[in-house]
């Protein structure tokens, strides 16, 4: 029942966290190869098929949830490793106060937990310059490519989404786990890509977004919790 709950926690902080986060995140990679995508397309080719594919980028989506569903194995993979210690239940309750601190820190968009690093974002920088030339044409194994790589980039919502994953009994359920969330981040990103992140403005979509990622952290700060009480 446990794997049960942190498999909607994931599925739901990637549908409504991407609403909330991803849009701003993502979204100017999605843009710029939705932009190139449409410039190669002939006018004469310009078919509602060819536009629904541009959009959709695939490939692309496909690639980044193969990294994350590859990372949430290994997570779970390490934390299986020291499940025999008899501490482990308090390594598992901070894994889940941890992952409940980013919940909350997308709900009250303020930085509870800093990752910041120079180094690190000038890697960042570096590294999103050397694969520009996969966003000129991001279609088939070149887009897939591009989403693998781009799936390492360090992002608030994928810690907490990793360290959910460490929670997870088994490493296969966890890259399930990871594969599911990284589909629930799929309509934000396909909504900035036919250009409704305008809707965000609206007051009532994102109350609702942030809510549920309220509920979800208030969840897992009772299931740590129980872990530590058990």
């Amino acid at each position: 029942m446990t794997d049960f709950s942190l498999f909607i926690s994931l599925i739901s902080l990637g549908f409504f966290g991407g609403f909330s986060h991803c849009i701003g995140m993502c979204g100017p990679f999605v843009l710029t190869q939705v932009s190139n995508n449409f410039q190669k397309i002939p006018l004469e080719k310009f078919s509602g098929f060819q536009r629904l594919k541009g959009l959709a980028l695939l490939p692309y989506h496909l690639g980044r949830i193969s990294t994350y569903s590859m990372i949430g194995f290994f997570c779970a993979f390490l934390s299986k490793n020291i499940r025999e210690f008899s501490n482990f239940r308090f390594f598992s309750a901070t894994l889940l106060f941890l992952a409940s601190a980013f919940f909350l820190q997308l709900f009250f968009e303020k930085k509870l937990l800093r990752f910041k690093s120079r180094f690190l974002e000038s890697a960042t920088s570096i590294f999103a310059k050397k694969i520009s030339f996969l966003m000129q044409n991001p279609q088939g194994l070149k887009g897939y490519f591009l989403g693998l790589v781009l799936g390492f980039i360090p992002c608030g919502l994928l810690y907490g989404a990793f360290l959910i994953a460490m929670s997870i009994s088994n490493p296969f359920l966890a890259a399930l786990g990871m594969f599911f969330f990284g589909i629930a981040t799929f309509p934000s990103l396909f909504f900035t890509a036919i250009g409704s992140h305008f809707l965000l403005k609206f007051s009532q979509l994102k109350f609702i977004a942030k809510t549920v990622i309220l509920i979800n952290a208030i969840m897992l700060f009772l299931m740590a919790v129980k872990y530590v009480v058990s």
